[in-house]
């Protein structure tokens, strides 16, 4: 059985790693490292909570939990989805409620919208049966039904996972330990890890000495100047290491996937993480690094495939062994290619595709190019999850 070690952030490594959960669980395990540096909506309001009035770092849960989703085997696995997702309309300050008050809250919030056919499900029978609820959950949580979090916060906008976790680890006062309760309570199997426990926090240095502080900044709302040149750590930061269990899982794995995401706040966020691009250093994994399909507007507005690589490889540490592409684009309407020209992961550009003299340059590097059409019909250029992954069973297997 082949070890693989995947590396990103987001909702796209959540994707891929249902699709692998539920095709090739039998023929390998995988390791999840997930990105700590998301402080943007409801999820910064909670860690800035927890900074001002409990006066300790709450880690983001948002990426962990769409993995830890991906990666449930439990028989009930479509209802955490739902459930867990749920986001809260009740006005009610967070520290009113103890889990099993939010539990009941959110079910009862779902029924509502549910009898007035705002949704529909087919998990009406369990979810909906309230004794069958508690009854389970009493089951898995036992005596943690009790737990509070003192909070001011009301629970209005928030998602029920995120305040359970947050709930969890205050009480715990581990967050490991909370996140391998997790990972019992959704049955799941194999690991997914948070790059670090630690404040993660980054920065941008522009190549006219801008600097543009914190992911969703970098991501979503800063208009820049001139383009990135340099991520690392903030101040407030620079102690932050690895997740223990992080080394464990670069040092054992057989290969190590870079999925397709946004360069520097999902990917490379990683890697100035302390000591990440040294364990993978030591590695003797095979790196697998897909890229996207189309730039990011500004985070990497006129970028080339082969500078990816160069910038990946220069926060690796490293050389890369295989590079996973795009090679057609999709054929779209004038209205869609109108839509798609004005998506912020395009904003005007176009495909990207491999030049000639790029490959070439890849070729003398001893990269080996996987090129196949990976796009989804579903969306403008995202990939396809069941195309990604037969080119990675290619690889892999």
């Amino acid at each position: 059985m082949k070890n693989i070690t995947t590396i990103w952030g987001w909702n796209w490594q959540s994707n891929l790693l249902d699709w692998l959960f539920l095709n090739f669980k039998d023929e390998i395990n995988i390791s999840s490292v997930v990105s700590m540096s998301d402080d943007w909506r409801t999820t910064w309001e909670l860690m800035k909570s927890f900074n001002d009035e409990l006066w300790f770092h709450l880690p983001p849960p948002w990426d962990l939990r769409r993995c830890l989703f991906s990666l449930s085997n439990s028989q009930y696995r479509d209802y955490f989805k739902l459930i867990f997702e749920y986001v809260f309309l009740n006005e009610e300050k967070i520290a009113h409620f103890n889990i099993l008050e939010l539990f009941k809250q959110a079910n009862k919030e779902l029924l509502f919208f549910w009898r007035a056919g705002v949704f529909k499900s087919d998990l009406e029978e369990f979810v909906f049966d309230r004794w069958n609820l508690y009854s389970f959950l009493k089951s898995k949580f036992d005596t943690y039904f009790k737990f509070k979090l003192s909070l001011k916060n009301s629970i209005k906008w928030h998602k029920l996972w995120n305040i359970l976790m947050a709930n969890l680890y205050y009480n715990f006062w581990d967050y490991d330990k909370m996140i391998d309760f997790m990972h019992k309570l959704l049955e799941v199997s194999w690991k997914v890890i948070p790059v670090t426990t630690k404040k993660a926090y980054i920065r941008a240095i522009l190549w006219n000495w801008e600097v543009i502080e914190s992911q969703d900044r970098i991501s979503n709302v800063a208009n820049y100047n001139s383009g990135i040149a340099d991520l690392e750590l903030m101040d407030c930061s620079l102690w932050a290491t690895h997740n223990s269990d992080v080394h464990n899982a670069i040092i054992n794995a057989d290969f190590i996937v870079i999925w397709p995401g946004d360069l520097f706040t999902s990917i490379i966020s990683n890697f100035i993480i302390g000591w990440v691009k040294e364990s993978i250093k030591e590695s003797n994994a095979k790196i697998i690094y897909i890229w996207n399909s189309t730039n990011k507007w500004w985070e990497t507005t006129g970028l080339t495939q082969l500078d990816f690589v160069n910038k990946i490889e220069r926060f690796l540490w490293k050389r890369i062994n295989y590079f996973v592409i795009n090679n057609k684009k999709l054929e779209l309407s004038d209205s869609d290619l109108k839509e798609f020209k004005n998506d912020i992961s395009v904003k005007w550009w176009d495909y990207l595709f491999l030049s000639r003299w790029e490959k070439d340059e890849l070729i003398r590097r001893k990269i080996e190019i996987i090129e196949s059409n990976l796009l989804s019909s579903e969306s403008f250029y995202k990939h396809s999850q069941k195309k990604l992954v037969d080119a990675l069973k290619k690889i892999i297997l």
